[in-house]
Order: C-alpha cells, then sequence, then structure tokens
C-alpha cells in the first residue's frame, strides 16, 4: 500500500534550446487552439522522464546526491524524434527512437535508485516497461485530442536533440529541485 507521506520524485533529460523552442511554440499552439493549457500552467518544460520513484522528504538529500553522482559518468547523447504518438488519446506526444543512450541511462538510473527508493507511477518508468515520449498535450476530450494531433502533425520530423543534463522534479506539486550537467 502506498504511503501518502511520501513524494514523487522524477528524475528527466533536457533538451537543448533549438529543439525546447520547436517543442514549447507547439505545446503553446496546441493550449490555444484546443483550450487545454495544462502544461503551460504547471510550468512543465520539454523533458523525458527516464524515472520516477517516493520517498520521504527526509530522504530528498540523499536522492539528489545520488542523481549528482550518477551524472558525472553520464556521456552525452542523442535523442531521436521519429514520430507522434498518444495513450489513449488523452496524451499527445513526441516518440523518439529507444537507441541505446536511452536504453542505458534508464536502466543505470534504476540500478543505483532502485534499492534505495520505492518505484513510483506504477513502474511505468522501469526498463522493461518504459515508454520514452515527450508530452505535447496532456488530458484531452476527444475534440481536444483531434485538434492537438493537427498541430503536432506539423513538427518536422526526424527531430534530433543532443542531452547533456537532466533534472530532479518534486512532481506534485510540480517543482524544479536541481539541474545537472552530465560529466560535472
Amino acid at each position: 500500500m502506498f504511503d501518502s507521506s511520501l513524494i514523487t520524485y522524477a528524475i528527466s533529460l533536457h533538451f537543448p534550446q533549438n529543439v525546447n523552442r520547436i517543442i514549447i511554440s507547439t505545446v503553446k499552439a496546441i493550449a490555444e487552439i484546443t483550450g487545454n493549457s495544462f502544461i503551460i500552467e504547471k510550468k512543465i518544460p520539454p523533458h523525458i522522464t527516464i524515472g520516477a520513484f517516493h520517498a520521504a522528504k527526509k530522504e530528498e538529500s540523499i536522492l539528489l546526491q545520488l542523481v549528482e553522482e550518477f551524472t558525472t559518468w553520464q556521456q552525452a547523447g542523442i535523442v531521436k524524434f521519429t514520430g507522434i504518438g498518444n495513450f489513449n488519446k488523452k496524451v499527445l506526444f513526441l516518440k523518439p527512437e529507444k537507441n541505446s543512450f536511452l536504453e542505458k541511462i534508464n536502466s543505470e538510473l534504476h540500478s543505483l535508485l532502485q534499492g534505495n527508493f520505492e518505484k513510483a507511477e506504477n513502474g511505468l518508468y522501469l526498463p522493461e516497461m518504459w515508454f520514452p515520449h515527450t508530452t505535447l498535450a496532456t488530458r484531452m476530450n476527444q475534440s481536444q485530442f483531434s485538434k492537438a494531433l493537427e498541430i503536432a502533425n506539423r513538427i518536422t520530423l526526424p527531430l534530433e536533440a543532443g542531452v547533456t543534463e537532466l533534472s530532479v522534479y518534486q512532481c506534485s506539486p510540480f517543482a524544479e529541485l536541481k539541474k545537472i550537467k552530465f560529466g560535472h
């Protein structure tokens, strides 16, 4: 049973500004045409979540320290978005190829943190279940989805993004706790 005193933390990869501009302009266009501005209101930046864990507030500093150590041996990688996908026509996202960079960083993060912290999000970020994605819109109804898909399909694919950093977030309320460059 889930302990409600635990906080959910997410570890996410980030993209360079040129790719962020494309994603953010798409998110804003979708919000404008659908009225669904959840991502903008919550100030959620473009990212790919590679892990989600539950921890007590008193364990936050340990989590941050472990993730910071993790980044010291990480190398920059490439994420190549090749399509638009959706989860039950409620979430619309950019779909990257699940390449060796993504598989390795997801697997290594879980190897490091899984023994210390409880998996979150029903284990959906565990290596064997993980489906990497960058959300463009979420919590949509059918009408919003159709309009959002039309806008998302305007993104020129494939779209490549170099990845050199990650962030640790507290999920609810959403707050970035630390952004860390690889190999720092």
